[in-house]
């Protein structure tokens, strides 16, 4: 019977640490400087990505189906070119959300369904039913980035419908 009050206590006081404010980060030396900034798209439009190997850059390709992403890891290398290749199996629009990962890389060029887009500063891409997105980019800092089909506060999933499963972008 004590067992079971002890239990119960330490998972009153694990849940409620939870709501607890988070203390600050201290770093330990003085040239840590904790997270690191965002590149700006100025920044990366700017770098010299054409002389770059693009014919044997990377490529990662990426389905969508039934709202969900496969394969769930995708593993590039930092300031090495990648061609990300999405192609969307569902009948519905599906966004591919990866604002961290685009936040520290460079786009190059983005092509929808066979034709160049404009626009390179981006947090996602949409893409359309049964339609492909191929995205050159050039990752400038290491890291392990969440991607995911839909933000959770998105109002058009429907009562029924969820987001799908988070993937991740690993760069070495």
């Amino acid at each position: 019977m004590k067992l079971r009050h002890i239990i119960v206590i330490l998972s009153v006081t694990g849940l409620g640490a939870c709501s607890w404010p988070s203390l600050p980060s201290i770093p330990l030396t003085k040239d840590e400087t904790g997270e690191r900034p965002a590149i700006s798209c100025d920044a990366a439009t700017r770098l010299n990505l054409w002389a770059l190997d693009w014919a044997n850059a990377k490529r990662l390709d990426i389905h969508i189906r039934q709202a969900r992403f496969m394969p769930g890891t995708l593993i590039t290398k930092v300031n090495s070119p990648a061609v990300l290749r999405l192609f969307n199996g569902d009948r519905d629009v599906r966004t591919f959300r990866a604002k961290e990962f685009f936040r520290v890389s460079a786009v190059v060029r983005i092509d929808y369904d066979g034709r160049r887009m404009d626009e390179t500063c981006i947090d996602a891409i949409k893409v359309g039913p049964l339609k492909g997105a191929e995205i050159q980019i050039v990752p400038l800092r290491q890291g392990d980035f969440p991607f995911r089909t839909q933000e959770s506060l998105d109002l058009s999933l429907g009562l029924f419908s969820k987001p799908g499963k988070p993937g991740h972008i690993i760069v070495r």
